[in-house]
């Protein structure tokens, strides 16, 4: 199976190092620098060679052009498949014949290697036959862990993915300058940040929250507010704490779900 990978980013990089098969990485400006784990070729000269597969490691809003484009330069029947996990399938221009998705739940980086491909979730989607076939074979070789979603359950895990990758990042960058405003080490957070995320298991995550939030505690985040001088941090202090107030359970009904409260301050949280 030759296999072409439009795009010179993270996920291209890394598809690119990981796929058992012949795989070119073709780009559409400047050819990418040194380092590449596979074959380079300008997008004005995919005609030249015959591909098996097509992905389009590219920029959301880019799908649909470049697939325009790319319909013109190979045979229409090549299955061609992007990598989104908030596109529909149907950016693919409609003229392939068979398209898809195989989007890796990943937060990727270019030069950073994954040494467990075979526990990273794929998420596929196919139009037809041939293209789910190809996808069955190409992902079969990459993970164990295959789910088949449409666009609308893929657009909501992605949604979810943000909220408990990037999100959470961003936390930890909240975090960190706390810690560097005070001179205190952010390291000695690193056991507990780890340990949380060994933690979840797949049941309800609201199971294991800790805290002052979810001991109802009103004087522990009255102090934490007034220790916020940063009007944003107080903000988003106050709004997760009442998200997890919202979802506090009550140790003998794991099943219960608290209402969501109208104004922080009712709670005694100014």
């Amino acid at each position: 199976m030759k296999i072409a990978i439009i795009g010179s980013g993270n996920l291209a990089w890394h598809l690119a190092g990981v796929l058992p098969y012949p795989t070119t990485v073709v780009y559409r400006a400047d050819r990418p620098t040194e380092g590449w784990p596979c074959a380079l070729l300008p997008l004005s000269e995919m005609s030249r060679l015959d591909w098996d597969a097509v992905f389009l490691a590219v920029p959301d809003q880019a799908i649909a052009p470049v697939s325009r484009e790319l319909a013109i330069r190979i045979p229409l029947g090549v299955p061609v498949f992007h990598t989104s996990g908030a596109t529909p399938l149907d950016q693919i221009t409609p003229s392939f014949l068979h398209r898809g998705v195989l989007w890796p739940i990943r937060s990727l980086r270019k030069g950073e290697a994954i040494s467990h491909w075979r526990e990273l979730p794929l998420v596929l989607q196919a139009e037809g036959k041939v293209a789910a076939d190809v996808l069955t074979t190409i992902s079969g070789q990459l993970s164990e862990t295959i789910s088949w979603l449409n666009d609308r359950q893929r657009a909501q895990l992605h949604l979810a993915a943000v909220f408990s990758n990037n999100f959470v990042t961003a936390l930890y960058e909240v975090a960190h300058d706390l810690c560097s405003r005070h001179a205190v080490p952010f390291d000695l957070l690193l056991p507990i940040i780890r340990h949380t995320a060994l933690s979840q298991d797949g049941t309800r995550p609201a199971l294991r929250q800790t805290g002052a939030a979810a001991r109802g505690d009103h004087a522990t985040m009255n102090r934490h507010l007034e220790l916020l001088d940063q009007p944003a941090y107080r903000d988003l202090y106050q709004m997760i704490s009442t998200l997890i107030l919202q979802y506090r359970l009550p140790e003998h009904d794991p099943h219960f779900r608290r209402e969501p409260y109208d104004d922080f301050e009712d709670q005694g949280i100014l």
